[in-house]
Parts: C-alpha cells; structure tokens; sequence
C-alpha cells in the first residue's frame, strides 16, 4: 500500500493513482484459469481476474502427465472466482483417460494491493483407471491388454489457503508470486485419505491480457497404485483474459 496521508500533492496523487493502475493491470492477468485436474500441481493466485479467462496448461510429475485446458470467471468486484477444465492425463503402467475437475476461490485482499490473501476449494476426478497388462502368447512374446483398476482413488478434493506478493513492471507488465498450502483428500478406491501439499506458483502479465504461469507442489505423497501423487508435480500454462482491457 501507499502512503497518501501526509502528502496530497498533485505529483504525489498522480504517481499514486498510477502505481494502484499498474498493480490492476497485473490483476487482469494475476489469476489464471485454475482448475482441480488430477495429475496437475494445486495452485490459487490471491486475486482473481475479472471477466472471463481462459487457459491452456501442461503439467506432470515421475511418469504421468496432463494436457488439458480451463476456463475461469469472477464478477467485476473480484470478490470470488469460479474455474473449471478438463484434459487427458498418461501414466507409465496405465492407458490414458480424460479427467476434469473445478474449483471456487475468495480474494480477501484489496484489489490494487501488493499483498493478497484468499482461500479456495476444489474437486476433481476422472474416467476410471485401466492397468496396462502384458499377457504371454502361446509361441513366444506378449500382448498388452487393459484392466480396470479398483484399487486407486476416483476423486480429490483439496481445500486451502493463497497468499502472493505482486509488483508491476511498467503500464502492461507484472509479476505475480505465491503460496498454496491445501489438504487434499483423496476418494474411493480401497484406501481413502488425505495428504497436506504445498503449491509455488509464479504469473507473469505479458500484457494487460496474455498471461503465463509456471509452478510445483510438493510435500505429502501415496504410492502409484493407490493413484494420487507419488511425486513433486509441476505445472505450465497461458491464459488469456478475454474483452476489453
């Protein structure tokens, strides 16, 4: 925040009204469209971005990972931010299946603030998995069939906390840093349960519409057959803010 208190100058309003301008332009692209994909890191900027945003994200972890692409909305205040997408997502060991998911998200900081705070919470989940099983032919070598797997979860739901810092560069440029603790539990399967995670995520504003956002989260893990995290995950995207800006 600035401190306009004890100078009221016409100088001092005008660089004021121009840095709270610049920190709104990193607010159109601040927030990209996040989804709740399965095999993507969780990651929730602290503002949201008003308007309609769309995004398209690669993400992966040890032996999988997601294509997929979201859309993300919040009303002119910017006081939540509903998101959701859908993609494809590949793991060593099983057939590739789609997967989807979407989350809700709470600003709580001002909208031309340095420093934000929100809280988020999310589902998501996809087609059944199917294990790649090779199967000895009669004369010699195999053959590579499918089989639905019961054992690992259908769906996560992670609930958690935002906290970033944003400085603009310029009128049409900004850089936006952040935290997502989250407890994400995990459904279904024979062996529920939850994990604490941690997401780091970075948004760049290329211009007062085009963003790019790259990230990881880490911390608590399940073993790959049980399905969920097995690893650190990392995520890329670009996000477009579409209308007038």
């Amino acid at each position: 925040m600035y401190d306009v208190t004890f100078d009221q100058s016409p100088d001092r309003r005008v660089l004021w009204i121009a840095r709270a301008l610049a920190l709104a332009a990193v607010a159109a692209v601040a927030s990209s469209a996040e989804a709740q994909l399965p095999g993507a890191p969780v990651l929730q900027n602290a503002w949201a971005t008003p308007g309609l945003v769309a995004a398209a994200n690669f993400a992966g972890g040890s032996g999988e990972s997601v294509v997929a692409g979201a859309v993300g909305w919040s009303p002119g205040s910017a006081r939540f931010q509903l998101s959701a997408g859908a993609g494809y997502q590949n793991q060593s060991g099983f057939a590739g299946r789609p997967v989807y998911g979407a989350r809700v998200a709470m600003p709580f900081g001002g909208t031309s603030s340095a420093f934000g705070f929100g809280a988020f919470a999310g589902v998501g989940g996809g087609a059944a998995r199917k294990a790649k099983i090779d199967i000895p032919k009669v004369g010699g070598g195999t053959t590579t069939t499918t089989v639905a797997d019961t054992v690992s979860w259908t769906t996560e739901i992670p609930v958690g906390a935002s906290v970033g810092y944003r400085r603009a560069i310029g009128s049409n440029h900004g850089l936006s840093a952040y935290a997502t603790p989250a407890w994400v539990f995990y459904s279904g399967g024979t062996n529920s349960g939850g994990l604490f995670r941690v997401g780091i995520g970075v948004d760049v504003g290329i211009t007062r519409s085009l963003g790019a956002t790259v990230g990881v989260d880490f911390g608590g893990t399940r073993v790959k057959e049980l399905g969920g995290p097995s690893s650190s995950q990392y995520g890329v995207g670009i996000s477009y803010a579409l209308g007038h800006r």
